[in-house]
């Protein structure tokens, strides 16, 4: 049974007004409103400690069931939070007799498949359509980061993380959510270690042409959310503790890497999985080229950290032929997907950061020279 609640407006005159609750006349109008006010998703009542901000993805997001696959399914909404938590939204009006169980297991088909079968560049793609291109993106992801300065790679990295190791967040919205589907929530939530399970109701109350919509999380628990919020605040790694995880060739190799950032007065930013280093460009932006990561970030048989040079976060009318072309002719580097390359420190003379990395540096210094106009 539908729950045809009220609530009451208290005017400065002290007269008490009754705003009657109205069903959604469709679920498109549900999935609209969230599509255009992602805050409905109340991040202060998911975790009030550390409240997720939304950049929303793509509305009806396609999923694939096998590797190059077409999309078989199509979820309402994809969102990621601040720490490239990828989020899945899935719309349904309490009207709708699906809502009590069906849900639930297109949800777990949605999220196993994307799990499986959403590499970070498709979420790039379709984030990137959804804001008009990928310089667009960059700006919005800063918003969400609420820091001008901050490393988009590294976002993308942690986007990237998160669906390797099933760090998802799953969301039920509804007009209402019935006792059947919310038991299986709070279950589901407290069973499931690495992601998040949660029902959001947005009630909608209608007077004179005003619209009242009240959102409220279900499903939560005090136990889960403490574990989850936990899980998810990673210290950032320190110098100390990435030099700890090296062997000796490693040891050598970053030390040199960087007494040389150091006497070349380059930025180092430290994350959850290693460092960034950023070169300065003549329009005022910093640049990433390149990336020290701690061991496992790729996969169980990393064991040692792995340095890599990064080229995706250029304009793109910067011509990186030379540069490509000069790293795989050291023999030092082999190329992983479109903009990275990894050093192999059994090839690379460990001990000189120098030499290994010459041509990173020779371009670095060419980014801060003004262009010419002819």
């Amino acid at each position: 049974m539908i729950d045809q609640d009220t609530i009451f407006l208290l005017d400065p005159r002290g007269k008490l007004e009754k705003i009657p609750h109205r069903l959604y006349e469709s679920e498109d109008l549900l999935q609209k409103l969230l599509d255009g006010y992602p805050e409905l998703l109340v991040g202060e009542q998911i975790d009030p400690d550390d409240p997720p901000r939304w950049l929303m993805v793509q509305r009806e997001a396609g999923i694939p069931d096998s590797e190059g696959g077409y999309d078989r399914w199509s979820i309402d909404h994809v969102l990621l939070d601040q720490h490239g938590r990828p989020t899945l939204v899935e719309v349904k009006r309490s009207t709708d007799t699906r809502i009590r169980r069906e849900v639930v297991g297109q949800m777990l088909d949605y999220a196993a498949n994307a799990l499986k079968y959403w590499p970070k560049e498709r979420i790039r793609e379709l984030a990137a359509n959804q804001y008009g291109g990928l310089a667009e993106l960059e700006i919005e992801i800063r918003r969400l980061l609420k820091d001008e300065e901050s490393d988009v790679e590294e976002f993308w990295q942690a986007v990237d993380r998160n669906l390797r190791e099933g760090e998802m967040r799953l969301l039920f919205v509804a007009d209402q959510i019935p006792t059947e589907l919310r038991r299986i929530i709070e279950f589901l939530n407290e069973q499931m270690s690495r992601s998040e399970v949660l029902g959001v109701e947005i009630r909608q109350y209608e007077r004179n042409g005003t619209r009242i919509l009240v959102p409220r999380v279900v499903g939560q628990t005090e136990t889960a959310r403490q574990a989850k919020s936990t899980g998810r605040k990673k210290p950032k790694v320190e110098r100390n503790q990435f030099l700890a995880m090296c062997d000796l060739k490693s040891t050598e190799f970053f030390e040199s890497l960087f007494d040389e950032i150091e006497n070349r007065r380059l930025e180092v930013n430290w994350g959850t999985t290693g460092f960034s280093v950023r070169w300065p460009s003549a329009s005022g932006r910093k640049v990433t080229l390149g990336y020290g990561v701690v061991p496992n970030y790729y996969n169980s048989g990393q064991k040692e950290p792995i340095f890599e040079v990064f080229l995706g976060q250029l304009p793109e009318e910067e011509n990186t032929d030379w540069l490509r072309a000069e790293l795989m002719r050291t023999g030092y580097y082999s190329q992983h997907g479109e903009h990275t390359y990894h050093l192999s420190l059994e090839r690379a003379p460990t001990k000189q950061a120098r030499r290994v990395l010459a041509p990173v540096f020779e371009f670095g210094e060419q980014l801060n020279k003004p262009k010419s106009s002819g």
